[in-house]
C-alpha cells in the first residue's frame, strides 16, 4: 500500500508520539499533538486504515493503537533527510571524547562507554570489522635471555601481544631489522594470509637460500601471528540505561535483552550482515535475529583507517528509541574514530 500524505503525516504523528511515551497512541492524542488541520473523524479514519494495511497495531481492543516495525521503517527512511546532528550536541560529544583521552590502540571499551553515554541507551563497538585483522606495524622488544615481547599493531588501531621463545639471543639491532622487515614486507595484509604466508615458507624447499634476516623474520612471525587474526574484541556498555525504561519492568523482557547483549557471536554476525553494502544501517525489531529476541532496535555504523573497514560500533535500545536523534550522533561518533586512527592525537588537541 503506497500511503497519501495525509496517511504518512498521520503516521507519522503516532510513531513520534509513540516514541516520546512507549505506549498506545489514540486518535484523540494525535488530533491534539499534530497540526495537520484534519478532524478527529478524519484522523481515526486514517488511523483505521493504517491498521487494516499493516502499518498500526492494537495491543488490546479497547486500546490505542502502536506502531509495527513497517511504520517505524517508513518512518526511519522517510525521514533520513531530516538526521542533522544540532551544534550543541557536536560540542557535547567531542568535549567527553578529549576528556576521555583515549587512542584507540589497546582501550577500547571506551568507545562503547562513550556512545552509551551520550545516546543514553546500550553501547556497542567492535573491531576487527572484516574478516580478521590487518596489519599495520610490528614491534619487538628484548626481554632477558632469548625472550623478546612481540607487539603487533592492527589497521584498526588494536595491539596484540606475545612473548616469543626464540632460540637464540639477537640484538637489538637485529631485532629492529627484523621488525621493519615484516611491517614493510607485510603491512596491508591479513594476520592469517601473513601466517600462511611464513608456513608455506618454512615447508617449501630452501633452495635457493633466503637470506639470513628473511629467514630469521619468518621463524618470528610463526610464533608471533598464529591467535592474533580470527579473534573479534567486542565491548559492551550501558545495559542499565535500557534497564530503568518501562519497556523493560517484565522480568522476560530482561531475560531477552541480556541474552542479546551476552552474545558476542551474534552481535558480530548481525552488525557485518547488517553492514554488508553500507556504513550506517538501522535495524528495527524482526529485522534481525539480534533486535528480534527483544523486541529492540539497533543503529550502527563504521570507522575506517586507510580506506579499510576497520570497525563497528552502534547501539542498542527499545524498538521505539528516538532513530532520528540517535543516528546523527552514532554517525559522528564513526566519523571521529575515523579521524582519531587517520590524524593519532588529533581529538586531544
Amino acid at each position: 500500500m503506497e500511503l497519501s500524505r495525509r496517511a504518512l503525516k498521520v503516521l507519522c504523528a503516532v510513531v513520534e508520539l509513540y516514541t516520546r511515551s512507549g505506549g498506545p497512541v489514540a486518535s484523540r492524542e494525535v488530533a491534539r499533538y499534530s497540526a495537520l488541520g484534519l478532524s478527529p473523524a478524519t484522523i481515526r479514519s486514517t488511523m483505521a486504515e493504517l491498521e487494516e494495511a499493516g502499518y498500526l497495531d492494537r495491543p488490546h481492543s479497547s486500546a490505542g493503537t502502536v506502531p509495527s516495525d513497517l511504520s517505524l521503517r517508513l518512518y526511519v527512511d522517510s525521514s533520513s533527510g531530516s538526521r542533522r546532528l544540532s551544534p550543541v550536541v557536536r560540542r557535547q560529544v567531542e568535549s567527553r571524547m578529549k576528556e576521555m583521552g583515549r587512542e584507540l590502540v589497546e582501550d577500547f571499551a571506551w568507545v562503547a562507554r562513550l556512545t552509551a553515554e551520550v545516546t543514553h541507551e546500550a553501547g556497542v563497538a567492535l573491531r576487527p570489522f572484516g574478516s580478521g585483522r590487518v596489519l599495520d606495524a610490528v614491534s619487538l622488544v628484548a626481554l632477558d635471555g632469548s625472550k623478546v615481547l612481540g607487539l603487533v599493531v592492527t589497521a584498526d588501531g588494536a595491539v596484540e601481544k606475545r612473548l616469543l621463545n626464540l632460540e637464540r639471543v639477537i640484538d637489538l639491532e637485529r631485532l629492529q631489522e627484523i621488525a621493519n622487515y615484516i611491517t614493510t614486507q607485510f603491512r596491508g595484509l591479513n594476520l592469517d594470509e601473513i601466517t600462511r604466508r611464513a608456513r608455506d615458507a618454512g615447508d617449501s624447499d630452501p633452495s635457493p637460500p633466503r637470506d639470513e634476516l628473511e629467514r630469521r623474520a619468518m621463524e618470528v612471525i610463526a610464533e608471533l601471528m598464529p591467535t592474533a587474526g580470527g579473534r573479534v574484541e567486542v565491548q559492551v556498555a550501558g545495559a542499565d540505561n535500557l534497564l530503568q525504561t518501562e519497556e523493560f519492568a517484565a522480568i522476560d523482557r530482561v531475560r531477552s535483552l541480556l541474552a542479546a547483549l551476552d552474545d558476542d557471536e551474534r552481535i558480530v554476525r548481525e552488525i557485518r550482515h547488517a553492514l554488508a553494502s553500507c556504513s550506517t544501517r538501522v535495524l528495527i525489531g524482526c529485522e534481525s535475529a539480534l533486535t528480534a529476541s527483544g523486541e529492540l532496535g539497533m543503529v550502527t555504523t563504521l570507522f575506517f583507517k586507510d580506506g579499510r573497514r576497520a570497525g563497528a560500533l552502534g547501539v542498542v535500545g527499545p524498538r521505539r528509541m528516538d532513530y532520528l536523534r540517535i543516528v546523527p550522533v552514532v554517525e559522528f561518533i564513526g566519523a571521529s574514530l575515523t579521524k582519531m586512527l587517520q590524524e593519532p592525537g588529533a581529538m586531544n588537541g
